[in-house]
Parts: structure tokens; C-alpha cells; sequence
């Protein structure tokens, strides 16, 4: 058995040629339609680039920094560094030519693949750090058949990057093992269908997804500048292609409720909604199901090293908001922990989650310290607060205050940061300060709350636009 990830890929596609697996969105502001890529082109164009990788030396086991647009270019050159048993580097969102140089040099990449011809700046920074340019768009002819390379389990398949919200961007290495596991994780929790066309926000879904055979509808959000997302034009996307899955974060999804608000547009079609990538609003969650009525929506907790760790299904009576966020079961195969931090004034013994398991991307046997703190209660997991801003105060973490600051009306964004004597709240929306203080004193002890400042608007991960940067708080 091949154990690539690749080849699962591969023989999905093989299986369906003419299946459609991807639509892309036009660029914005362009009149050219969407375009369809069937799995035969999609193969035909990764052969392309196959070709293109061996012409500049690249070999099975060399890392290859994709410092390419988000395209189905990217997908197909990623793909195909893949087969050949090389691993693909994503860089950090919004890398500049440098930072991407002395990434190829740290991950000992001796290639790095570009959109089109690099200029001066590039060339020498190429030259510096010795790295050789590699243009991502080939018209090469394929020359002979080609096959996917056999590769270890514990070869690395992907190195991605976090999205920095807590402290500077840090790589993230999944084995061809653990893709393989993620997938496996992703199919028992959501069944795939023949014929399912899901709108994935997240790009492992999209590798989920060709693998499970599905069809991906590709969003047309800005990737590069997430804040200037169109909602109307994504709506009309969801009714157009007659979407019927779709995940995505918590700025993405409050984008588009507050779109239909004011249009009301009928989505029957859609049975399914996924909310991830960041703590989710439970009032967000909750009117999710009155703008998607045919859908079950879900709140997905996890991370590029291990996804899925927790899902809920959203429903009424939503859990009590003091509890923190809560995120559902922990999945079946996943070992867990808690260390202790302290004890909240709930009750609970509370402290940082650590997981491991066969989708777990750490080393055999090691925990993966999750960053995120919590307890468990009655089979599900309620996070309670953050790595970096973890501090208890009067048995208090600083998700709880957020969590129920989020039911006020006009709160669009909430932080409350643990200073040394207890919590600074910040929030952006058009709540009184006066409302936000008098809730804090009815529902937490007197000395939580330090004081209470409005913001026009509070600092935010470039990637996914929903995790607060609590050392920016100003």
C-alpha cells in the first residue's frame, strides 16, 4: 500500500475523470464566469507541474516553499510535490519576499516556487540563501506516465504555519500518516455523499474533500485581505451552485448573517453548517439556524495538528454562557488531559488541554499542548481561556466574560484581557460602557473587572479575522 496522501487523492480522481471536483470563483470585478476543473484536468494539470519540479532537481523527501497565490495553481502545485514524495512549505499569510527566503533556508528548501518571473529584489534573495526559483505556471507537455511516489508514514506530507494570534507564526508538519488520520477523523464525524457540493473556507477541507470524492465550491472571499469579504456575492454563490455543506469562522459567518438580516434569502438546500478556526459567539451559533432552517449547524473546535478534536451540534437550551465556550465531545481515538492550572469559582478544576492520538500531528507518543484552557463537564469540553492570557482572577478565565458579553445587544467584539490585578475588558460595538460594567458586576466577583474601554475596533489574526491579539489591546 502506497501510503502517500497523494495517491488517495489520485485514485479518488481516477475513479470519476470527468466528475467536476473544483469551482473556482471568478477574480472580483471580473466578468469571466466561474470556472469548473474536472478530476482529469486537475490530474493533467498536477502532471504538468510534476514535470516542472523534476526539470529543477527536485527529488522525494526535498521541502519546496509554495510561495504562490491562493489559486487552484497552488492546489495543483502542492498536489504535485506531494506525488513526487517532496513536501510542500506554505509561508505565513502575508510573508514578504525576505521572510519567505529565510523560510526556504530554515526548512532547507532549495526551491521555492513563484506565480511569475521574480525581479531583482527576488533574484538576490534567492542568490543570498541559496535557493533556486522555480515559476509556478508550466505549459510543459507530460512526457511518459508518471506514478506517485511510495513515501514513509512518517514522512512529512504538508508544513503549514499557524495563524500567529498568540505569539509568532510557528510551523506546523503533518505526516502523510496524519492527513491520512485528519480524513478518516473528518469522514466518521461527517459522512460524505455521492455528489456533495461543499463551500470550504479552510483549506485542509479542500484536500479533505478531493480525497472524499466531493465537490468543492471555492468561496470568493479576498484570501490575501479577509476583511473586505463581499457577503452579498457569497450568498449568491451558496444559491447559484446549490451549495449543501459549507464551513467557515466566526467574522466570516457574522459577515454573512449580517447580510441576510436585511435580505431575506432562502437557503434550503444547505443541510449542514461547520463553525471553526476561532471561539465562536454562542449567539452567532444560535441564529446560524434561523437563516440555514434545513441545516444542522455545527461548532467544530480543533487545529492544523489535530482536527477534529471537538464537535457540537448547536442546539436550544444553548449551554449557560458563565461556562465558558462550549465545544461538544471530544472525538473517540483521542486521548486527553487536563493540567491543572487552578479552580474556577464554578467549581471546576481547570488548565490546559493536551491531546494526542492517530490525527494528532506530534511525534509517536508525545501530547500536543493545545494553547487552549478548559474543563470538561458532563462529556463536553467548555475552554475557558487562551495560552498568553490564561491568568485566573477570582476563580474567573477571561473566555467566561467574553462568552457572556457576547449576548449583549450591540457587542460585535469582545476582549477581556488578565492584567495582574484582574480583567481589562475591551469591546467594539454600540454597547454602553455602563451596560457592559453593570453586567460584569451582576455576574462575576467585584474585583474581575479593572475597567471597561470602547473600541471602533480591536486587533485580529490577519487569517482568519476572528482571534483577538491580546498584547495588541490598547
Amino acid at each position: 500500500m502506497n501510503l502517500n496522501y497523494f495517491e488517495l487523492i489520485r485514485t479518488t480522481l481516477a475513479q470519476q475523470p470527468d466528475q467536476v471536483c473544483i469551482v473556482w470563483p471568478a477574480t472580483v470585478g471580473s466578468s469571466v464566469a466561474a470556472e469548473s476543473y474536472t478530476a482529469r484536468s486537475i490530474l493533467n494539470r498536477v502532471g504538468e507541474y510534476h514535470e516542472n519540479l523534476l526539470a529543477h532537481g527536485v527529488q522525494a523527501g526535498n521541502p519546496v516553499v509554495l510561495a504562490l497565490p491562493v489559486s487552484v495553481e497552488l492546489i495543483c502545485a502542492l498536489l504535485a510535490v506531494m506525488a513526487l514524495g517532496a513536501t510542500p512549505v506554505l509561508p505565513p499569510a502575508g510573508s514578504s519576499v525576505g521572510q519567505i527566503a529565510r523560510l526556504a533556508r530554515k526548512s532547507g528548501a532549495g526551491v521555492v516556487m513563484v506565480a511569475s518571473p521574480v525581479g531583482l529584489l527576488g533574484r538576490m534573495a534567492a542568490r543570498a540563501f541559496g535557493v533556486r526559483i522555480c515559476v509556478g505556471t508550466p505549459s510543459v507537455r507530460v512526457a511518459a506516465p508518471w506514478a506517485t511516489a511510495a513515501v514513509s508514514a512518517q514522512q512529512a506530507a504538508l508544513v503549514s504555519h499557524s495563524s500567529g494570534s498568540t505569539g509568532a507564526a510557528k510551523a506546523i508538519r503533518r505526516s502523510h500518516q496524519v492527513l491520512r488520520a485528519q480524513h478518516e477523523a473528518i469522514k466518521a464525524v461527517f459522512p460524505p455523499w455521492p455528489g456533495q457540493r461543499d463551500f470550504p473556507l479552510f483549506p485542509n477541507i479542500l484536500l479533505h474533500n478531493l480525497a472524499a470524492g466531493v465537490v468543492s465550491v471555492l468561496p470568493a472571499v479576498p484570501w490575501a485581505a479577509m476583511q473586505h469579504l463581499d457577503p452579498a456575492r457569497i450568498i449568491a454563490q451558496l444559491v447559484h451552485e446549490r451549495v449543501q455543506t459549507l464551513t467557515g469562522n466566526a467574522f466570516y459567518f457574522s459577515a454573512l448573517l449580517t447580510y441576510l438580516r436585511q435580505h431575506l434569502v432562502a437557503l434550503p438546500e444547505v443541510v449542514a453548517v461547520g463553525i471553526g478556526g476561532s471561539p465562536v459567539p454562542e449567539p452567532l451559533a444560535q441564529e446560524m439556524r434561523q437563516f440555514f432552517p434545513n441545516a444542522t449547524v455545527h461548532i467544530i473546535y480543533g487545529s492544523s495538528e489535530a482536527e477534529p478534536i471537538a464537535v457540537r451540534p448547536v442546539c436550544t437550551p444553548a449551554p449557560n454562557p458563565l461556562a465558558g465556550y462550549c465545544v461538544g465531545t471530544i472525538q473517540a481515538g483521542l486521548e486527553w488531559r487536563i493540567e491543572l492550572l487552578g479552580h474556577l469559582n464554578r467549581g471546576h478544576a481547570v488548565g490546559e488541554l493536551w491531546v494526542r492520538g492517530a490525527h494528532v500531528a506530534t511525534a509517536p507518543g508525545h501530547w500536543l499542548r493545545t494553547g487552549d484552557y478548559g474543563y470538561v463537564a458532563d462529556n463536553q469540553l467548555f475552554l475557558t481561556g487562551r495560552q498568553g492570557n490564561e491568568r485566573v482572577h477570582e476563580g474567573v478565565q477571561h473566555y467566561q466574560i467574553e462568552q457572556l458579553l457576547y449576548h449583549l445587544p450591540g457587542v460585535e467584539r469582545v476582549a477581556a484581557r488578565s492584567d495582574a490585578a484582574g480583567f481589562t475588558v475591551f469591546v467594539q460595538g454600540s454597547v454602553s460602557s455602563e451596560t457592559v460594567q453593570e453586567t460584569m458586576a451582576k455576574n462575576f466577583p467585584p474585583a474581575c473587572c479593572l475597567a471597561v474601554h470602547l473600541r471602533s475596533s480591536l486587533p485580529v489574526d490577519a487569517r482568519h479575522h476572528s482571534k483577538i491579539l491580546y498584547s495588541q489591546l490598547r
